[in-house]
């Protein structure tokens, strides 16, 4: 009888402790991140200027003037600066630099993930991305030409060590002139 006790009590203690974990704890977890949204200091981008015109040569003075840069807090010490900037007219170059506070460990491009068979401008660059409050996720899309009848929509969420993931990827390279929604666009990622 005792045993029984002590054994139904070792199992409710490990059931409550497990309860007590914060769920982003669990690999593979998506978390959501608090956002800070159109941050201005100058010393923050200049500090991560190299990184950027590295990718994407662009003017990020004149962009972060405009708009500023978004942090995205992952929790742990973990934070990913969002910057944005565009040397065209129909996409927005995002780019996101990860970087852990009271760390020695240097910053460092965030790299995504896409299918395989898809083409690429850059594997650190999303196009007119934005936080998608009701999916808790970075949602972004392409233009592939000016009529915004072909191009590309993906989804990632921020894993637990600041990291993206693909969750969703969307195309349509046929460019026929007929507009369709980048949410209605066959799914190519996950396969089906």
């Amino acid at each position: 009888m005792f045993e029984s006790l002590s054994r139904r009590f070792a199992h409710l203690f490990c059931f409550a402790l497990l309860l007590s974990v914060p769920q982003p704890t669990f690999a593979g977890a998506p978390v959501e991140p608090v956002l800070h949204a159109n941050l201005h200091d100058e010393a923050v981008l200049n500090r991560y200027l190299h990184l950027l015109d590295e990718i994407y040569p662009c003017d990020w003075h004149d962009a972060h003037t405009r708009s500023g840069y978004n942090l995205y807090d992952v929790g742990n010490g973990v934070e990913v600066l969002e910057f944005s900037c565009t040397v065209g007219m129909h996409n927005l170059a995002n780019l996101y630099i990860r970087r852990t506070k009271n760390s020695n460990q240097s910053a460092k491009l965030v790299s995504l993930d896409r299918p395989e068979d898809q083409p690429v401008t850059s594997r650190y660059i999303l196009f007119n991305s934005f936080w998608d409050h009701n999916r808790s996720a970075l949602t972004s899309f392409t233009v592939d030409r000016g009529l915004s009848d072909c191009g590309s929509f993906e989804i990632h969420r921020f894993t637990p060590k600041g990291y993206l993931e693909l969750v969703e990827y969307r195309a349509k390279r046929q460019c026929d002139g007929k507009f369709r929604e980048p949410t209605d666009y066959p799914l190519i990622y996950p396969p089906r």
